[in-house]
């Protein structure tokens, strides 16, 4: 895990065979760096559905372009066949929410995740995670606030989000954080103080 978001997870990393859900605006940009250490590292990522991202945001991430691959899983209505496919092919696959999924298919899916260690990551851009899969850790993104504009003139230059944390087991808590996402000159910075009301800021591109 970069180390910024090593402060949101307990133990500082994601658990093989859990599920995480992602939602609210930057969702996308979120799930994306919480896979970018794993991807460089060696892992494979499958990005199945959100067909609206574009290689050159996953690249700008940080993640090994020659170790993710792109799945439309189409409207064949077998769309959890091509995850469960997946499941133990590659170690994360990033799921968008939008597919549709059953209960049933749900139950099967987080079956297979604790079998064969596969990690599940949900995306809603936009939007919260409504969603079937029952989550190990969830994230939401909110407040967006795009910063660098001045009286009319200027560059964006980072953006702030709020990322409120929750799940089950030791993330039973529920936690909020500030990042940006992204920053302007580093992939990943992280703040040398820490609030008082445990708000973390870290920097991410």
């Amino acid at each position: 895990m970069v180390e910024p978001l090593q402060r949101l997870i307990p133990d500082g990393g994601l658990v093989r065979g859990s599920t995480v859900t992602v939602g609210g605006t930057g969702a996308t940009s979120l799930a994306l760096q919480l896979s970018a250490a794993a991807s460089r590292s060696g892992s494979w990522v499958a990005v199945v559905g959100l067909n609206d991202l574009a290689p050159a945001a996953v690249l700008e991430a940080g993640l090994d372009g020659e170790r993710v691959a792109f799945i439309d899983p189409g409207g064949s209505g077998r769309q959890v066949d091509v995850v469960a496919a997946l499941i133990g092919a590659v170690d994360i696959i990033v799921l968008d929410a939008r597919v549709p999924l059953r209960p049933t298919d749900a139950r099967r899916l987080a079956s297979r995740l604790r079998e064969r260690g596969s990690l599940l990551i949900v995306v809603a851009p936009n939007s919260s995670v409504n969603t079937s899969l029952s989550a190990d850790l969830s994230f939401s993104v909110d407040d967006a606030r795009w910063e660098g504009l001045g009286r009319g003139h200027g560059h964006l230059r980072s953006r702030r989000v709020r990322v409120g944390v929750n799940g089950r087991g030791r993330a039973s808590r529920t936690a909020q954080h500030e990042l940006l996402l992204p920053s302007l000159d580093t992939q990943v910075a992280s703040a040398d103080a820490e609030r008082e009301d445990s708000t973390v800021v870290a920097f991410i591109r």
